[in-house]
């Protein structure tokens, strides 16, 4: 039987590259790497971005790309998708608080950056597909 990567893999890689330690270089090819491990897991035939896929790209971006415009585009780009496949979960709202400018949080949660965002008072059609805790693990294992 062939051993096929799954949105575990997946995740594994992009957490690495959340935290890779270099230079300008080296943070740039953490975030092509984690680019990469999106892409795939989207086209994949062998699992879907998770919010734990959607969250660790977020620290991925947070960690590797200095704040300013294009990171609040790649932001804006990834949370929508995030939302559009209903996988705003609590470790998604986490990320948004660190990393996302005052003005884009704002405008997915018409809340300030100082206010506290409940999962369950977003759409829910956001939310509709997260998985969390022991149920999250068993999915992922069957």
């Amino acid at each position: 039987e062939k051993v096929r990567p799954n949105v575990i893999i997946y995740n594994a890689v992009m957490n690495a590259c959340a935290f890779t330690m270099g230079d300008s270089i080296e943070q740039h090819r953490a975030m092509e790497i984690a680019h990469s491990m999106l892409t795939q897991l989207e086209k994949s035939e062998h699992g879907t971005p998770d919010q734990i896929t959607y969250g660790t790209f977020l620290k991925v971006c947070a960690n590797q790309m200095p704040e300013g415009e294009t990171r609040d585009q790649i932001v804006n780009v990834v949370f929508r998708k995030c939302a559009r496949d209903g996988q705003v979960g609590q470790m998604v709202l986490q990320q948004m608080k660190a990393l996302a400018s005052p003005a884009v949080y704002e405008k997915f949660f018409q809340k300030s950056l100082d206010e506290d965002v409940n999962v369950n008072d977003l759409p829910l059609e956001w939310r509709c597909n997260v998985v969390e805790g022991r149920k999250r693990r068993r999915r992922h294992l069957a």
